[in-house]
């Protein structure tokens, strides 16, 4: 279904179509002969309409006046958001680094190490500083340019002590107002640390650089920045002073009141046409156009301000109101001619504008152009000037950080050449090592703290090894001469257990054999006597006394028998007991002959692993 939008769009669309079919291509094409077409025109009607033409004109410069500033206090606006939001972003990141949050001994060295190196990175920093936030105060930490583990109100920085710390949150930063440290006017932006809640990164920037990217193209246009307690924060006329002049009282203030107006609104900026003189701004009525500053996840209260007296800013309206009378009355051709100094003025700033932009667009960022109009192609030319000036910036800090690149990375290619050289070194030192030389060490150098960590730990391990080795060795070499030595005991004293033992057999044997014999004795004997006594009975006393002799020596080699017996018993004893001795020396030799069996080829091992105790340890044997 079509609305009165959609009708309203075809039949412009119907009229452009039946202009192009009347209007020859010739003219089309041309914006000279359009303009001229159209001021022939207004020469025709100009004195149909006369004053009410005039009046409407008036009306719409004013408008495009009023146009132009705020879309002035809106670009101004935009280049305070770019500072800022710039400045926002760089203290957020840096608050990133986890070094930041280290609470070991000692710390603070490698903090200041961080701060200084972010504070040499980005661009603009006056000062960086780590803060403590606790219920005893708040501490410096670290920077490079304060003194450590002061309290801040012992410092010129006590008014960033101010802020609401409890409020940032962790993607936010708080941006204070302007203070001065000696002459310098600076901003402090406060970013809450990563890993420590009472920890918070502070960045100061002096606004001289905001400062001169405010816009100083009319020298009777002056730009302020003020915050809702009329206090001015950054300026281009140097006769007020940032962060301690006020802007202004009662109704100099109401632009800044209406600016506040705009947060939430799609209006971006405002313009009052007509403000009454103020002494503090400017002793004639002037025009104000005015902007909020808005940028995310910082809680900012900041007013772009844009005066300029209102004699300069509607002159030209007010010329066009007078000369459009004359032109009333003085007809058609002066009308003519006044239009046709205006399209051939207007023609050629176009034709210098689109052979400007056709420069850019090719790369030439150094041409530049310059006009006195301060209507929209006034406007337009400020614009591309703003243009060129933020791609040649652009393009200047992408080329530094290009080159912040190269550097970075050459710096790490170095340092990894050094790594994988230092790991080689370090690889052949081990191999040889392993292959058995416990004397190679390896050499710390103080290139890198991690290697030479390794090498220490390296070498005190070698070392506990190189002793460990020693002291096996020599204990296998006892090992080894101790169990030699008891081998050979063991055997000699097996060999003369052995001849014992035949000993004590051969005296068994002729005990036994003497037993044998004396028993024989003995039984001849007792024939004998038997027969002496049958002898005796008959009366011989000479054979009596040689039978009692008998019985003698009968008793006398009975007792040598029985002692032969308890001889050849203790014998049987002792060869036992011989042989029990041999069978335990034969044991003790076995195992002594297996312990030189091991010891010896633990000894060959260890003597693979070269020492620095091997000459000592060989010289005792």
């Amino acid at each position: 279904m079509s609305g009165p939008g959609t009708g309203k769009n075809q039949a412009e669309s119907g009229s452009t179509s039946i202009l192009s079919r009347i209007v020859p291509d010739v003219v089309r094409r041309r914006y000279t002969l359009k303009f001229a077409l159209v001021v022939a025109i207004m020469g025709v009607t100009i004195g149909v309409l006369g004053a009410t033409a005039t009046g409407v004109v008036s009306q719409q410069v004013e408008q495009n006046v009023e146009e132009e500033y705020r879309n002035l206090a809106s670009q101004q606006a935009n280049t305070l958001e770019t500072w800022i939001e710039r400045n926002s972003i760089s203290v957020t990141l840096a608050s990133k680094n986890d070094a930041l949050s280290n609470t070991e001994p000692g710390a603070r060295f490698d903090i200041r190490s961080e701060l200084a190196t972010t504070d040499g990175n980005v661009y603009g920093v006056n000062a960086i500083y780590l803060l403590n936030v606790s219920d005893s105060g708040t501490r410096v930490v670290a920077s490079p340019q304060l003194i450590a583990d002061r309290q801040l109100n012992q410092t010129r920085r006590a008014w960033v002590g101010e802020a609401p710390f409890d409020a940032i949150d962790v993607m936010d930063v708080h941006v204070t107002t302007v203070h001065r440290i000696g002459d310098m006017p600076v901003v402090a932006f406060v970013s809450p640390v990563t890993g420590h809640p009472d920890r918070y990164l502070v960045m100061e920037y002096s606004i001289t650089d905001l400062t001169m990217s405010l816009d100083t193209d009319t020298e009777d246009r002056v730009t302020m920045v003020v915050n809702d307690e009329g206090t001015i924060q950054a300026t281009n006329d140097g006769d007020r002073i940032p962060g301690r002049d006020q802007y202004g009282n009662g109704t100099a203030m109401r632009p800044v009141r209406l600016a506040s107006e705009l947060d939430g609104t799609d209006q971006k900026a405002g313009v009052i046409p007509n403000m009454a003189p103020d002494e503090t701004i400017l002793n004639e009525e002037y025009t104000v156009g005015y902007a909020p500053a808005k940028v995310s996840n910082v809680n900012l209260n900041w007013t772009v301000l844009v005066h300029e007296p209102r004699s300069n800013v509607f002159g030209f309206m007010l010329a066009i109101s007078r000369w459009g009378k004359i032109a009333t009355v003085g007809g058609i051709l002066l009308v003519g001619l006044f239009g046709t100094a205006i399209g051939y003025n207007t023609t050629r700033d176009i034709n210098r504008l689109r052979h400007w932009a056709h420069r850019m667009r090719e790369g030439d960022l150094e041409t530049t152009k310059r006009t006195t109009r301060i209507d929209a192609i006034g406007e337009l030319y400020d614009g591309f000037e703003d243009m060129r000036r933020s791609l040649r910036q652009q393009i200047r800090e992408v080329e530094r950080a290009r080159k912040e690149a190269e550097v970075s990375r050459a710096e790490a290619m170095r340092m990894n050449e050094y790594l994988q050289q230092k790991a080689e070194e370090y690889s052949r030192t081990m191999r040889r090592c392993a292959d058995g030389d416990l004397t190679q060490r390896l050499e710390p150098d103080g290139e890198s703290d991690s290697m030479d960590r390794i090498a220490t730990s390296f070498n005190e391990m070698l070392a506990e090894l190189e002793r460990a080795t020693g002291q096996l060795k020599r204990f296998a070499i006892e090992v080894e001469n101790t169990g030699e030595l008891l081998q050979t005991s063991s055997d000699s004293v097996r060999v003369a257990s052995g001849h014992v033992a035949d000993s004590v057999q051969r005296i068994a044997d002729d005990a036994d054999e003497q037993k044998e014999q004396l028993q024989e004795i003995s039984r001849e004997i007792d024939d004998l006597a038997a027969a002496y006594e049958t002898l005796a009975e008959h009366g011989d006393d000479d054979v009596q006394e040689h039978g009692e002799r008998l019985d003698e020596i009968a008793a006398r080699i009975s007792e040598i028998a029985t002692l032969s017996e308890e001889t050849l018993a203790e014998s049987g004893i002792v060869a036992g007991a011989a042989e029990e001795q041999a069978a335990e020396l034969t044991e003790i030799s076995d195992r002594a002959r297996d312990l030189t069996q091991y010891a010896r080829p633990l000894r060959d091992a260890l003597d693979e692993f070269e020492t620095e105790t091997d000459t000592d340890l060989y010289a005792d044997d």
